[in-house]
């Protein structure tokens, strides 16, 4: 077994260890993060991490969830195979404020600096040092109760973490080691957790992951701003454009449902979200009694071996009913000078947050149609080579928000956000997704998303407004989008 010790000081030497079995494993991996944590003072973080065959996201998160194993994290890519599912929680980082994304940074890299990872299968680069998680839209708009446990930013190295990447199916331990802690005991504990979670992912049939479920019969939903008070909000800030207040503004508003018979089910609102929007980014992070779930068509950011893939995405149309339809819908999306002007305020925008942290930055020469089930998009890809020393968080923080998700120019759009929307958007349009050991990571915009706790959702949609926007069309388009999660959570209409 190979045990990495990062920035390894002269009097603690890396060790090559050869033995076959997990309990070994785990006893030369406790051993060592005791040893660490004497040396240092301080509390080590060990983690282990081993293959496993490959099961389905939702398999593996059922399983957790059979096993009663809280604060449970979930984030796929269903078409690309890609997946993390975490539980409970082995380090968190909190960040507030407008220095959230350093500060996760410098958080990350201290949290690593004397951890000691051990990955029993050595052709996999996989192992368990990634944070899952997400910021908040807004970090100087005063929160409410209804986002408790989530904060300006929040990422969690997860103490139970499945991995399904490149190839490779793991599961990591994380534990975060005290020098007066037992090796016997840790690694007995840990045996007994792992063998628990093995012998549950087999007993779980897979069939029993994707069967068919049922809709929500009986159920209320209630906008949390009157129709008609919104549209006077689109109204009013229209108005503020023709002035020259500001270019655009992404205008959002919240609809709350109740299941009027029991609590909602997230696992069966994954398995709806990854059966219908195979395409996007489907996630779901538990704080407490509350669960934060959608399915996202927008990447905010990829980085990876020092690139960096993002893109704009704004404009919108609907799908057609038939093929001739839905191709005529997309020619006038293309062509639509409203649309045109919202998409080119954010590829403009995103290019030049890019340029600030990058030796060169690529851009689509013109946008593409990205189609979803129900909805059509304007998306114009675009690629960053990381200029040395800079991180994936340092340009997600000039990258967010995207004049996509709050205005341009971006300052005066917020301002106005926080002055007439009534909202409290908490990490609805926000950044969530992962990052590992390596600076690679995934982060994408937490749009067609909701807030669930037991049998109340609160769901978000969001419109961009410019100078010749109609009320009642944006207003249209905002109850589209919120379909994505109404049929998410069975709520069929």
């Amino acid at each position: 077994m190979d045990i990495v010790f990062p920035n390894e000081q002269q009097e603690m030497p890396a060790l090559l260890y050869t033995v076959h079995s997990k309990q070994e494993y785990l006893q030369q991996l406790f051993r060592q993060a005791i040893h660490r944590a004497t040396l240092l003072e301080r509390d080590t973080l060990a983690s282990f991490t081993y293959t496993l065959p490959i099961y389905s996201a939702l398999h593996v998160y059922k399983t957790f969830l059979s096993l009663h194993l809280e604060e449970r994290l979930y984030w796929e890519q269903p078409a690309e195979h890609k997946a993390f599912v975490g539980a409970e929680i082995a380090q968190v980082i909190e960040t507030h404020g407008a220095d959230r994304f350093h500060e996760a940074a410098e958080c990350w890299s201290t949290l690593q600096a004397n951890a000691i990872v051990a990955n029993m299968d050595l052709e996999s680069a996989n192992n368990g040092l990634r944070l899952l998680g997400g910021f908040a839209f807004d970090p100087e708009r005063p929160g409410t109760e209804l986002w408790k446990g989530f904060g300006d930013g929040l990422l969690i190295l997860p103490h139970l973490l499945y991995a399904l990447h490149e190839g490779h199916a793991t599961l990591s331990l994380n534990v975060l080691v005290k020098a007066s802690d037992s090796e016997e005991h840790l690694t007995q504990t840990s045996m007994r957790q792992l063998l628990q979670i093995e012998q549950a992912l087999q007993h779980l049939a897979p069939d029993e992951t994707e069967e068919e479920t049922t809709a929500v019969d009986t159920f209320s939903m209630q906008d949390l701003m009157p129709a008609e008070a919104w549209k006077t909000l689109i109204d009013k800030a229209v108005r503020m454009i023709q002035h020259n207040d500001y270019q655009k503004i992404v205008l959002a508003r919240g609809v709350q449902v109740t299941h009027n018979e029991q609590h909602f089910d997230i696992a069966e609102s994954l398995h709806r979200l990854r059966k219908s929007y195979p395409g996007a980014y489907v996630f779901a992070f538990q704080r407490g009694d509350c669960t934060f779930i959608g399915a996202t068509p927008e990447r905010l950011l990829q980085a990876k071996d020092g690139r960096v893939q993002t893109m704009a995405l704004a404009g919108s149309a609907p799908r057609g009913a038939t093929p001739e339809e839905d191709t005529q819908l997309g020619i006038e999306l293309v062509h639509s000078a409203k649309n045109i002007e919202e998409h080119a305020i954010v590829v403009n925008m995103v290019r030049e947050a890019l340029e600030r942290h990058s030796e060169k930055v690529w851009v689509a020469a013109a946008p593409q149609l990205l189609r979803l089930k129900n909805i059509q998009h304007l998306e114009t890809p675009i690629i960053g080579q990381l200029s040395q020393g800079d991180s994936a968080l340092e340009v997600i923080k000039d990258l967010h928000p995207t004049p996509a998700v709050g205005g341009f120019p971006r300052e005066a759009a917020l301002e106005t956000i926080r002055a007439i929307e009534g909202l409290d958007r908490g990490w609805y349009a926000g950044p969530v997704g992962w990052l590992d050991a390596s600076g690679n990571g995934e982060f994408a915009v937490a749009l067609r998303s909701a807030l669930v706790e037991k049998e109340h959702a609160t769901l978000f949609a969001g419109c961009g407004i410019v100078a010749d926007s109609q009320p009642e069309s944006e207003y249209a388009e905002s109850c589209l989008k919120l379909k994505v999660m109404l049929r998410g959570l069975g709520i069929e209409e």
